[in-house]
């Protein structure tokens, strides 16, 4: 698939806006009224100006100690300090912005400007401050991740303590030491040598074919074995 492609989203009509009309009685002068979430933009965004316009240093540490937090909970160390020092530079610069415009403008102008913007905007369909959420989550989580953890970056080793046991199965082409009680069929991936314990006729010896032959011994690579009978392999 080449190009872009445009995918509708009807958000809208499944989820349609909740707005103010009207108060005590008084009609706003506003075309389909005021919707509820603008209110709730407009007032955050003019409760950051203000945090960010006064310069304490102790609400920029402590909102780059949050971003941290949060960064952590996504990305683990990296993510942790990643959002930290990006919290503490950007809330720092715009304080310093914020103190240089006047307060029509910071007090008026930007909280309007973010709240038409957070309610208009749908890059992707949905929610702009949903869509920041999870456009910073993905940027501060790793690409990689295995059990929970990041990975490193593509061609770099990365050795762990482990241990590991390995078992043989049929497909190994060494005979190893076994007992088979039937009924069945045994089938082999090399020529065996067979024959009855003298002791135990019901008991069959195997071992691997080669070198000097015992008396009553057979050659076989597939063995019937009957119910009750046991096969013992002897490499």
């Amino acid at each position: 698939m080449s190009g872009h492609e445009t995918i509708r989203s009807y958000q809208r009509i499944f989820r349609p806006e909740r707005r103010l009309h009207q108060i005590e009685g008084r009609a706003l002068p506003v075309p389909g009224g005021v919707p509820l979430r603008w209110l709730g933009y407009a007032g955050a965004s003019l409760l950051a100006v203000l945090m960010l316009a006064a310069g304490s240093v102790t609400i920029y540490v402590g909102l780059a100690v949050g971003a941290a937090i949060a960064g952590a909970a996504v990305g683990r160390r990296e993510g942790a300090a990643v959002a930290g020092i990006s919290a503490l530079a950007g809330s720092w610069l715009g304080g310093h912005v914020l103190g240089l415009l006047d307060w029509p403008l910071r007090l008026v102008v930007i909280p309007a400007g973010v709240a038409t913007l957070g309610t208009q905007a749908t890059p992707d369909g949905r929610r702009a401050d949903r869509f920041a959420l999870s456009w910073l989550a993905l940027r501060l989580s790793p690409r990689r991740r295995s059990l929970g953890r990041a990975l490193p970056p593509e061609d770099t080793p990365r050795v762990e303590d482990a241990s590991v046991w390995v078992a043989p199965d049929e497909h190994s082409p060494t005979l190893r030491a076994g007992r088979v009680r039937g009924e069945g069929t045994i089938a082999f991936s090399t020529s065996i040598a067979a024959r009855r314990s003298r002791l135990r006729q019901r008991r069959m010896l195997v071992r691997v074919h080669g070198g000097r032959g015992r008396r009553a011994e057979i050659a076989a690579t597939r063995l019937a074995v009957a119910d009750g009978e046991t096969v013992e392999v002897r490499p």
